[in-house]
């Protein structure tokens, strides 16, 4: 790990599987989705129950809940 880094958490839904993931210090929700290949308007991200919006910058460890959404008729 790096000194400017740090590790979250993500669990991703459906499928309830959780991961670690290392991100640069400064760091958006969209640098994140982008870390593990996922659009923005596929997904709404939470953190404690709260959906986080994209541009927030994650400033600790914390654990997100990434809950893959569907569209269309």
């Amino acid at each position: 790990m790096h000194i400017d880094s740090m590790k979250i958490t993500i669990k991703m839904l459906p499928g309830n599987t959780s991961k670690e993931i290392e991100l640069d210090k400064g760091s958006t929700i969209s640098d994140l989705l982008q870390k593990i290949q996922l659009k923005p308007d596929t997904v709404i991200v939470t953190s404690n129950n709260m959906p986080v919006p994209i541009n927030d910058v994650i400033t600790k460890k914390q654990e997100f809940k990434i809950i893959q959404v569907a569209s269309g008729g």
